[in-house]
């Protein structure tokens, strides 16, 4: 199965939330069914927003360098067909909620980006996304 990975996912495993002992568990229970995961082009770019924010962006580099590399995560780039879809549940949004701009333009493009490359998103908001795929959190998935 190939699984698309929400920012947050990713996040809780670095922050220690509380999400990040069930977040563990996901990864290790992907490595272990073989299962395949990727992150959309923003998603990458949001975590090397952290990467920049972080005391030593060096450091915090190689480690997320080596997470990715670890869990064998897939960086998947963007294209015009995905950025037109992510337009399109964008708009449908604004449309249904007056134009708020409660939530942004990348978490339709993950949305978008996960309906093209996977069998499902996987996020710790899974209310967040009303797409044509299978959105779970990591708990939901290992079920």
């Amino acid at each position: 199965m190939n699984y698309s990975l929400d920012t947050n996912v990713i996040i809780s495993h670095f922050r220690g939330d509380k999400f990040s002992e069930d977040t563990d568990n996901f990864f290790a229970w992907v490595k272990n069914s073989g299962h395949e995961l990727h992150i959309a082009d923003v998603v990458y770019a949001e975590l090397y927003t952290g990467v920049y924010l972080s005391q030593d962006p060096a450091i915090e580099e190689k480690r997320l360098q080596r997470f990715l590399a670890v869990n064998n995560i897939e960086v998947k780039y963007t294209s015009s067909k995905i950025a037109k879809r992510a337009g399109e549940l964008y708009a449908k949004h604004l449309v249904r909620n007056r134009k708020s701009l409660k939530r942004i333009l990348p978490d339709f493009m993950i949305g978008a980006h996960a309906e093209l490359h996977s069998a499902a998103l996987i996020t710790w908001n899974p209310s967040d996304y009303k797409i044509n795929i299978t959105v779970k959190t990591p708990v939901e998935v290992m079920e």
